[in-house]
């Protein structure tokens, strides 16, 4: 790809992850563009509205923090829909339930627009560096069509079956990153207590078999006691973990990991932390524990 082809991509959402991935699309040759809004002011090209940006791309990709975002840039009277034409390509790496994502994939294909659910597993730096997960979900057909932006985002793609399968692997991939991230809190605490150094711990534990990629990211920042800047902060952690608990109980799974890490979860957001790295849960079991 290069600036020559000018294939036209905006993005909808400009936080964390969608600066990375915009930052991505820039470098790879893509003619990016997003929504005007004040806190995109630095942005070198911006449009309108959602509504424009669908009309001057040809793909967007949207990369919304909540539902209520996702459900006013799409569907508002401006909103992204307005806009949508025959030929667009929506890319959506939101993590939000699937009956949301069918509904505004059925309001896009009445205007000739697809749309693919391709959420993604990994912190702002980590997409920043190409190196997150992309849990790519739709027609084989439109996937392929938008090869070249999935590759700019990310060089790691997993082709995991029809739309929406891509939010199924996600609710499975955030559930093993909360628990173990609890797990991880609780393993800490126990060596700590019991004398060890805690960088020790990282680095024993890090190269045994108990290691983990989740270990390996939050355990230093245990020992630290360091939760800012937070690249998974605890609001996040909390709201994909009402998401979890409601699929596992639309599902009927036996889900008892998940119910206790939420409530220890929502617990650390009413001690004002919600804005804290996901690691700060370490904080809170130390001031719950006994002096021994």
């Amino acid at each position: 790809m290069t600036s020559s082809t000018k294939t036209r991509v905006g993005i909808l959402g400009l936080g964390n992850i969608g600066r990375a991935v915009a930052d991505n699309l820039g470098e790879a040759g893509f003619e990016v563009s997003a929504v005007r809004r004040p806190s995109a002011s630095d942005f070198p090209r911006l449009v309108g509205s959602a509504a424009e940006l669908a009309r001057t791309s040809d793909f967007v990709v949207s990369a919304l923090p909540s539902e209520e975002a996702m459900r006013t840039a799409f569907l508002g009277d401006d909103g992204l829909i307005a806009g949508a034409h025959d030929g667009l390509c929506i890319i959506d790496m939101g993590t939000f339930p699937v009956t949301l994502k069918r509904e505004l994939a059925g309001r896009l294909a009445e205007r000739g627009t697809a749309m693919l659910d391709c959420p993604v597993s990994g912190t702002p730096p980590v997409v920043r560096t190409r190196r997150a997960v992309l849990f790519v979900s739709g027609d084989d057909a439109i996937i392929e069509r938008c090869r070249a932006v999935l590759d700019a985002i990310s060089s790691s793609q997993h082709r995991v079956g029809p739309f929406g399968s891509g939010m199924a692997v996600k609710w499975a991939a955030n559930l093993l990153v909360f628990t173990q991230t609890f797990a991880t809190a609780h393993a800490m605490l126990l060596g700590t207590r019991a004398g060890i150094d805690p960088q020790v711990l990282v680095e024993a534990i890090g190269a045994s078999f108990a290691g983990s990629p989740v270990f390996a990211a939050r355990a230093p920042l245990m020992a630290q006691g360091r939760y800012q800047p937070a690249p998974g902060p605890v609001h996040v952690f909390h709201k994909d973990l009402e998401y979890i608990d409601a699929e596992c109980k639309r599902l009927g799974i036996a889900a008892p990991l998940v119910g206790m890490t939420l409530e220890w979860y929502a617990r650390l957001i009413k001690a004002g932390q919600g804005h804290s790295e996901g690691a700060a849960i370490y904080e809170l079991l130390k001031k719950e524990s006994r002096t021994p």
